[in-house]
C-alpha cells in the first residue's frame, strides 16, 4: 500500500471516530446491544458538532471526554506498548493515555473530510457477531458525500456492562491499533517514552524529569551514580510539598553526580527549562578553580558521549560568586561547560524558573552543530572543595519546543 493510500485510510479512521464519539455518553443505557450504542453515538453527533454555545476549546475537551467513554483506552494502550506497558509506572500510564486521547482528537478535528457536517450521512449495520458474552464484532457501511466506507468495530463489554471499542478496522489492512503501534514503535526505536508522550499529545515540552514517580524519602527512580561513589552517602531524596514531588539535595561534602538516560530530539525541542530552590550556597565557591569548584545547584544537559564514554555536556549552575552569564570549562577529559544561571544569596529559599536555548548553548561553548538527539541529564549539588554545605531543591526539568530564550552564555571566562 502506498503512503498516500495509507494516509487516506487513517483519515477515514478519524472520520469514523468523529461520528461515533460526538454524543453524550450519559444518554447511552448500560444494557444496550453494541450496535445500538454505536447507532446512538452516530445519530447524535451533529447535535454536538453544531452546538454554537461551545468554544473550540470546549468542543475539544468534550470530544476527549467522549473518546475516553467510547474507546477502551487502557486496552488500546497495552496493545500499542506490548513490551513496555507492564514495566512502566502507573503515572506514565496516565500520561500516555491522556496523550493518546489528545492525538485521536487532533486527528479527528483536523481531517478535511469532515467538513462542516451539513451533508447527510448514513450508518447501516451489515453484520454482527457476538463472539462471547463480553465481546462483539460489528460491520457497518458508512455512506454520504458520494463515498462508501466499510467499517469493522471490535467491541468489549466491561464489568459495568458498558460496551467500548477496542479497535477499528477500515478495509482489510488498516486498523487504529496498527497505525498507532507503528507510530509508537518508530519513535521508541530512537527516543524515550517521555518524548513519545510529548509527540502524541502535541505538547510544547518533553518531561525530562518531574520526580512524580518517586517515593517520598527515597532516592529517585531511573537515576544512577558513578561506581566510584558507591560507598558515599547519596544526598538526594524525593520530597513532597503541596502534593508536588521534587528532589532535595543536601550535600555536605559527598559531591555525588547523578544522571538519567533519556533521549529527545534536540533540533525539535531545542530549549530546556527547569526550576530549583537553593537554601545554602558553598561560601567562596568559584567554578573556575579546582580548590573552589563548588556549586549550590547544577543541572547537566548531555549531548553525546565520544566513543560511548566521554560526555559532552553543558551544566547550568547557581554560583556563589560568579556573575550570571559567565561560562567556563576547566581542563580535563569529559569536563562540562559551566554556565552561570544564578548567583549569590539574593534569592535563597525561592523557587526560580529558567529557560535556555540548549541547541545554541552547544554552539556557543563546544562550537559547531550539536547532535540531533540529546541523551541525558544530570544533577550535582556539591561543597566538597570548600568543605561546606550545598542545599538545593530541583523540579520540572523539560525540553521545550518553542520559547523566547538565549543560551545563557554572555562572557567566556578563563579557567584552570
Amino acid at each position: 500500500m502506498t503512503q498516500k493510500r495509507k494516509f487516506y485510510h487513517i483519515i477515514y479512521l478519524s472520520l469514523v471516530l468523529f461520528f461515533l464519539t460526538n454524543v453524550e455518553s450519559a444518554s447511552l443505557p448500560a444494557d444496550n446491544q453494541p450496535e445500538e450504542v454505536v447507532q446512538q453515538y452516530f445519530s447524535q453527533w451533529q447535535t454536538i458538532q453544531h452546538d454554537t454555545q461551545l468554544s473550540k476549546e470546549e468542543k475539544g475537551e468534550k470530544l476527549i471526554t467522549l473518546l475516553n467513554g467510547l474507546l477502551d483506552i487502557e486496552r488500546i494502550s497495552q496493545h500499542l506498548l506490548p513490551n513496555d506497558w507492564n514495566k512502566i509506572h502507573t503515572y506514565q500510564h496516565e500520561r500516555f493515555k491522556k496523550a493518546l486521547s489528545i492525538s485521536l482528537k487532533n486527528e479527528i478535528t483536523s481531517s478535511a473530510m469532515i467538513g462542516n457536517g451539513d451533508s447527510p450521512l448514513f450508518l447501516q449495520l451489515k453484520n454482527k457477531k457476538i463472539t462471547s458474552d463480553n465481546s462483539a464484532t460489528l460491520d457497518f457501511r458508512l455512506s454520504g458525500n458520494n463515498k462508501v466506507l466499510d467499517i469493522r468495530l471490535f467491541m468489549n463489554r466491561d464489568n459495568n456492562e458498558k460496551w467500548q471499542v477496542s479497535n477499528i478496522q477500515v478495509g482489510k489492512k488498516i486498523s487504529l491499533t496498527r497505525h498507532y503501534y507503528q507510530y509508537c514503535k518508530k519513535l521508541l526505536d530512537n527516543y524515550s517514552l517521555s518524548y513519545l508522550i510529548a509527540e502524541l499529545g502535541n505538547y510544547n515540552y518533553v518531561v525530562l524529569e518531574d520526580f512524580e514517580e518517586g517515593t517520598a524519602g527515597a532516592f529517585p527512580p531511573h537515576w544512577r551514580w558513578k561506581s566510584k561513589d558507591d560507598n558515599k552517602r547519596k544526598p538526594y531524596v524525593i520530597r513532597v510539598e503541596d502534593h508536588n514531588h521534587y528532589l532535595e539535595a543536601t550535600d555536605e561534602g559527598e559531591s555525588v553526580i547523578i544522571g538519567k538516560s533519556i533521549k529527545w530530539n534536540l533540533k525539535k525541542y531545542r530549549y530546556v527549562s527547569f526550576r530549583w530552590r537553593v537554601h545554602r550556597i558553598p561560601p567562596g565557591g568559584d567554578e573556575r578553580y579546582g580548590k573552589t569548584v563548588d556549586s549550590a545547584a547544577g543541572i547537566y544537559f548531555i549531548y553525546k558521549k565520544k566513543m560511548g564514554l566521554i560526555p559532552e555536556s553543558v551544566k547550568y549552575v547557581w554560583s556563589s560568586t560568579l556573575p550570571v552569564g559567565s561560562a567556563m570549562r576547566r581542563s580535563g577529559v569529559g569536563k562540562p561547560w559551566m554556565v552561570v544561571a544564578d548567583s549569590g544569596t539574593d534569592h535563597l529559599g525561592e523557587w526560580r524558573t529558567y529557560v535556555f536555548d540548549a541547541y545554541q548553548a552547544y554552539k556557543d561553548t563546544f562550537g559547531g552543530e550539536p547532535p540531533e538527539t540529546a541523551i541525558g541529564i544530570g544533577i550535582l549539588s556539591d561543597a566538597n572543595s570548600t568543605h561546606s554545605q550545598a542545599y538545593a531543591d530541583y523540579d520540572d526539568i523539560r525540553a521545550v519546543k518553542e520559547a523566547k530564550a538565549d543560551s545563557g552564555v554572555k562572557k567566556i571566562l578563563q579557567a584552570e
